[in-house]
C-alpha cells in the first residue's frame, strides 16, 4: 500500500513537471517566433526568453493549481482536458498582450503563430494526460473508508459517494452509539474516516485514536464551526482560549469591490451585446412573448428587488406559486433549455449589478417565499444576508443549483468568514470553468417546489 501511495505520487510530479515544461517551452518558442528572435542575439536573448518561459510557468501553475488540472486520478478525462485547456488559454491571453505591448504593430501571421502555440499546447497536455492517467490508473485503487454518523444526515454522503464507486471503498457505517471497540477495530482497515454529526466526546475519541495512527479524518461542519471559522488562539491567560474574532473587511474592500463590478459589468455589457440580441431574438420568434423575465429577490440586510433574467419558461409558468425548476421541467423552452445550460438566461443580471442590486460575486439571491420556507427549517439561513447578492458565487462554484438550503448556507457562510478582493477573482476565474461542466445546472426533483425537500427525503 505505502509502495503504490509512493508510485502515485511519483506521477502525480512527473505529469506536473511535464505540464510546466510545456508551458516554459511553448512559450518561450511563442515569443522568439512572433517577437523577439533572441538566439541571433547571444546571452540577452536567451536571457529574455529564459524569463519569458518561467513567468509564463508561473501564470500557468497559478490557473492550473486554481483549475484543479493537476489532480490526475481524481477528475475524469474531459474535465482535466478542460482545465489544462483554460490554464494555457489564460496564459497564452496574458502573453498576447504582452507581445502587442512590445511589437506595436502585431499582424494576423503573428497572431496565427500564437493560436499554432496554443493547438500545440493542448495537444501535447491531451496525450500527456491520457498517457499519465492510463499509467495512475494502474496503481490506484478505491480508498478504503469508514463513516460513522450520529443523524441521517449521512444518507447524502452515502448518494454522492455511490456516484463515485471507484474512487471509495466504504468497508463499515457505524451509528455514533455502537461500541468505540467495533469503530476502532474498522478503522484498522480504512486510509479514511468521515464523521457526520458525531457526539462530542466519541469524536474526541476517534480523534485522538486516527492522530495516533495517522489517518485522515473528515468531519462534518455545523453553522457554529463555520461562524467561528476564523478562531485564533488567546493567551491572555495560561489557560488558552480559542477567540472568534471579527475581522473587519479591509478599507479598501467596498470601494474596489464597486469599482470592480461597474467596470466587468459594463465592460461584459458590451462585449456580450451581439448574445443579447441574437438570445432576445430566439426568445421572440419561438413563442412571442416577452424578452425578460423578473423576479422578487433578497439582498444585503433583506432589500428587496426586482432581478433581471432572459425569459427560459413559458409565459405564466409560475401562476401556481414560486417553485424552483426541476430536472425534466415541461415549463422549460427549447431555447430555454439552451440558454440555461449555457447560463445565457443569467446574462441580464448584468444591469442589477449596475444598479448596485447585487454584486459579480456573491451569495446567490433567493426569492422572499422560498426563503421563509428554508428559514423555517433553518433558522440562521438569513445569516446569507449580510453582503450584497452576487452573479455567481462561492455555493455556485462548489455547490450545484440543486445543493440543499444547509448545505448552501455552508458554503456562503465560508465565502463571508473568507471574502477579500483575491478571494473575489478566485471565485470570478473559477466560474468560467464551472460554466461548462452539465452536473452545476441540475434541476430538483420533478414533484418538488424547493431544494428543502430533497434534504428531507434522504
Amino acid at each position: 500500500m505505502i509502495r503504490k501511495e509512493k508510485v502515485k505520487n511519483s506521477i502525480k510530479s512527473i505529469y506536473t513537471f511535464i505540464s510546466l515544461s510545456i508551458a516554459f517551452l511553448s512559450a518561450a518558442a511563442m515569443w522568439y517566433w512572433n517577437v523577439s528572435p533572441g538566439w541571433s542575439k547571444g546571452f540577452f536573448g536567451i536571457r529574455t526568453l529564459c524569463t519569458v518561459g518561467t513567468l509564463f510557468a508561473v501564470v500557468y501553475f497559478f490557473f492550473a493549481r486554481m483549475y484543479d488540472a493537476h489532480k490526475i486520478g481524481l477528475y475524469r478525462l474531459q474535465e482535466l482536458a478542460f482545465s489544462q485547456m483554460l490554464a494555457y488559454g489564460i496564459g497564452d491571453s496574458f502573453l498576447f498582450v504582452a507581445a502587442f505591448f512590445w511589437f506595436h504593430n502585431f499582424s494576423r501571421i503573428r497572431l496565427s503563430f500564437f493560436l499554432l502555440g496554443f493547438l500545440l499546447q493542448f495537444g501535447s497536455i491531451l496525450i500527456t494526460i491520457f498517457i499519465f492517467n492510463r499509467l495512475y490508473a494502474r496503481f490506484d485503487e478505491p480508498r478504503k473508508i469508514l463513516i460513522v454518523y450520529g443523524s441521517d444526515d449521512y444518507r447524502r454522503l452515502l448518494r454522492k459517494m455511490g456516484e463515485k464507486r471507484n474512487r471509495y471503498d466504504i468497508v463499515g457505517i457505524f451509528e455514533d452509539s455502537v461500541d468505540i471497540r467495533r469503530i476502532y477495530d474498522a478503522l484498522s482497515m480504512c486510509k479514511d474516516v468521515y464523521l457526520c454529526d458525531v457526539k462530542s466526546q466519541i469524536k474526541e475519541r476517534i480523534l485522538l485514536f486516527c492522530d495516533a495512527h495517522h489517518m485522515d479524518v473528515h468531519i462534518s461542519a455545523d453553522i457554529v464551526d463555520l461562524l467561528t471559522f476564523n478562531n485564533e488562539v488567546s493567551h491572555t491567560f495560561d489557560t488558552p482560549f480559542l477567540r472568534n474574532k471579527k475581522m473587519p473587511e479591509a478599507w479598501y474592500y467596498g470601494g474596489v469591490k464597486r469599482a470592480g463590478d461597474i467596470i466587468i459589468s459594463l465592460s461584459a455589457i458590451l462585449l456580450l451585446s451581439p448574445l443579447f440580441v441574437i438570445t432576445s431574438l430566439l426568445i421572440k420568434l419561438y413563442d412571442g412573448g416577452p424578452v425578460f423575465y423578473t423576479q422578487k429577490r433578497l439582498t444585503k440586510d433583506g432589500r428587496c428587488f426586482d432581478i433581471y433574467k432572459f425569459r427560459s419558461m413559458k409565459v405564466d409558468s409560475e401562476k401556481g406559486g414560486a417553485r424552483l425548476a426541476s430536472v425534466n421541467d415541461d415549463r422549460i423552452t427549447p431555447v430555454g433549455k439552451v440558454i440555461r445550460k449555457l447560463r445565457i438566461d443569467e446574462l441580464p443580471q448584468l444591469f442589477n449589478i449596475l444598479k448596485n442590486d447585487m454584486s459579480v460575486v456573491g451569495p446567490r439571491p433567493e426569492r422572499p417565499e422560498i426563503a421563509k420556507q428554508y428559514e423555517r427549517e433553518i433558522p440562521e439561513f438569513g445569516l446569507r444576508l449580510k453582503v450584497k447578492a452576487g452573479l455567481t458565487g462561492y455555493a455556485q462554484v462548489y455547490g450545484k443549483y440543486n445543493t440543499t438550503p444547509l448545505d448552501k448556507l455552508k458554503l456562503d457562510l465560508i465565502y463571508i468568514s473568507q471574502r477579500s478582493v483575491l478571494f473575489d477573482l478566485r471565485i470570478l476565474f473559477y466560474t468560467v470553468k464551472i460554466i461548462f461542466i452539465p452536473e452545476s445546472t441540475e434541476g430538483v426533483a420533478e414533484d418538488q417546489v424547493t431544494a428543502l425537500e430533497s434534504s428531507e427525503g434522504m
